[in-house]
């Protein structure tokens, strides 16, 4: 196991069921402050901070000791790089018990000062009817709203989740008291999904009417995107390998072209991280559920050699970044 070093709460210790965001950090010196301020400047009275550093080689230890006498901010570091989702799994295994609500940021986002006012004030409205209450994300280039729904404000269950009306963008802040051992898929890069979806099976959410959180989706160092390697790839993999995993079955029954079209992804990079028999068992079961022409040639290239899958791929990615 890394080695793990922490700083102590200081007077949070005597906050009565405040909220802690957690930020997963690496090598962005230049970006982290500005997450971790907004997340400072919140409206609501009692908001921490858990700065997860995840093995930085550029200057972010050297920022993040402006933080030091700050009894709000804890800082976690990793001796080594574990990725973004092991990184999220650190913040959440150090939430205090006083911690009624946690969020995750990325450190190349933030929050709008009324962010976590607005979703806790439906909590308290609401006698913690729900498991979560998301917000309006916003593209920080274009001013265009990140994620899809079928309506801007109201209940979102998981049959919503499920059958696609519900997708996309958005920040959360959840209970603590339902997240229990549930955490991210330490090896998937990004597709945080999952565990958001394990708690909207527990208890529906709230999704306010309002934009609380600006997401900058210009950084080259984003995980969103494949980044030509097998370790990327098999990040990919990972993802999609938790969300079936939390929820396939269900997806399955609900929306049967949408399991396969999420197995095939599953097959797709399986295929391109070298993982032959997790490719050729993905891409069977979404031929299965959903026999369709691609479906039908992901069960083609399941069987290919790495070496053409990964050329195929890397054909396709730079095609999509042509245009």
């Amino acid at each position: 196991m890394p080695v793990v070093t922490t700083r102590q709460w200081g007077a949070l210790r005597g906050l009565d069921r405040h909220v802690t965001i957690v930020i997963p950090t690496y090598n962005r010196a230049r970006l982290v402050t500005r997450s971790i301020d907004s997340a400072l400047g919140q409206t609501h009275p009692d908001v921490a901070v858990i700065v997860v550093d995840d093995g930085s080689t550029d200057d972010t230890a050297a920022v993040l000791t402006r933080y030091g006498g700050n009894e709000r901010v804890r800082i976690v570091t990793h001796d080594r790089n574990r990725g973004v989702t092991a990184a999220k799994n650190t913040g959440l295994s150090n939430l205090p018990e006083s911690c009624a609500y946690f969020g995750i940021l990325d450190s190349d986002d933030r929050l709008l000062p009324h962010a976590v006012a607005t979703l806790t004030d439906v909590f308290s409205s609401t006698g913690e009817t729900y498991s979560q209450v998301i917000g309006w994300h916003e593209d920080r280039a274009t001013g265009a709203v990140r994620g899809q729904m079928s309506h801007r404000e109201g209940v979102v269950t998981y049959d919503d989740a499920l059958h696609g009306r519900f997708t996309g963008d958005f920040w959360h802040l959840a209970r603590q008291d339902l997240l229990g051992e549930l955490r991210f898929e330490p090896r998937a890069s990004g597709g945080e999904g999952a565990l958001w979806w394990r708690l909207l099976k527990m208890r529906p959410a709230w999704l306010v009417h309002d934009v609380v959180g600006v997401v900058d989706a210009s950084g080259g160092d984003r995980v969103s995107g494949w980044d030509g390697t097998a370790r990327g790839a098999e990040g990919r993999m990972w993802a999609y390998q938790a969300t079936i995993d939390a929820v396939g079955d269900d997806l399955r029954a609900a929306d049967p072209r949408r399991f396969g079209a999420m197995a095939g992804e599953l097959a797709k990079w399986a295929a391109v991280a070298g993982d032959r028999r997790r490719a050729r068992a993905a891409s069977r079961a979404a031929f299965r559920t959903a026999p369709t022409l691609r479906t039908l040639l992901l069960n083609v290239l399941a069987r290919l050699p790495r070496p053409a899958v990964v050329a195929l791929a890397t054909a396709a990615r730079r095609r999509n970044n042509r245009g």
